[in-house]
């Protein structure tokens, strides 16, 4: 699964390993928002690797810890969902809005290949990295294989299909490229 292979989602480790992730998940999502200490601990025991300053805002949601590191001072706000069978990298200095989902699977085309509760359903990993110094617009959906490159900006709403260059904003469904970001720039109006 990490390598980037094909497997059964059924297989009955895989069905362990997710049950573990979610008990972690669930008592972090009911944590009180002074208990900041819990919940590092509880990121740091789901996640593979946690770099300083991780700040996430319940309720989160995850498939497999041990597929996602985690750089230094990254914010992720609240409804994030990690549906990752593949490896997830988040670089430093990331930010990402409410409701931002990263999908790091493929199933299936045909019918047959997708059956649920069969025994055996193989999907498809494929890996997500988000560079350092990017910011993830709210409601934006990162789909598996795609890289984000370093101090991009991705739009509200977005959908990212492809590969997404460094320094630039990408907007839309699916996502596109609409320009470069210049040094120095902010926000119009400041």
């Amino acid at each position: 699964m990490i390598k980037g292979e094909r497997f059964n989602v059924w297989d009955e480790d895989l069905k362990s390993r997710r049950l573990i992730t979610r008990q972690i998940t669930h008592q972090f999502n009911q944590t009180l928002p002074t208990e900041q200490g819990l919940r590092s601990t509880l990121l740091d025991q789901l996640f593979l690797n946690v770099g300083k300053n991780l700040e996430v805002s319940p309720p989160l949601t995850v498939d497999y810890g041990e597929n996602v590191t985690i750089g230094d001072d990254v914010f992720i706000n609240s409804n994030f969902t990690l549906v990752n069978s593949g490896p997830i990298r988040i670089g430093s200095r990331v930010m990402i809005a409410p409701n931002v989902s990263l999908f790091s699977i493929n199933h299936g085309l045909c019918p047959e290949t997708r059956k649920t509760h069969s025994g055996v359903r193989l999907d498809y990993p494929a890996p997500i990295t988000i560079e350092d110094d990017v910011w993830i617009g709210g409601h934006t959906v990162v789909l598996a294989g795609v890289t984000i490159g370093a101090g991009s900006v991705i739009g509200a709403g977005s959908v990212v299909t492809k590969d997404i260059p460094k320094n630039c904003i990408a907007v839309g469904n699916p996502a596109t490229v609409i320009r470069e970001i210049e040094p120095g720039e902010l926000p119009k109006g400041f």
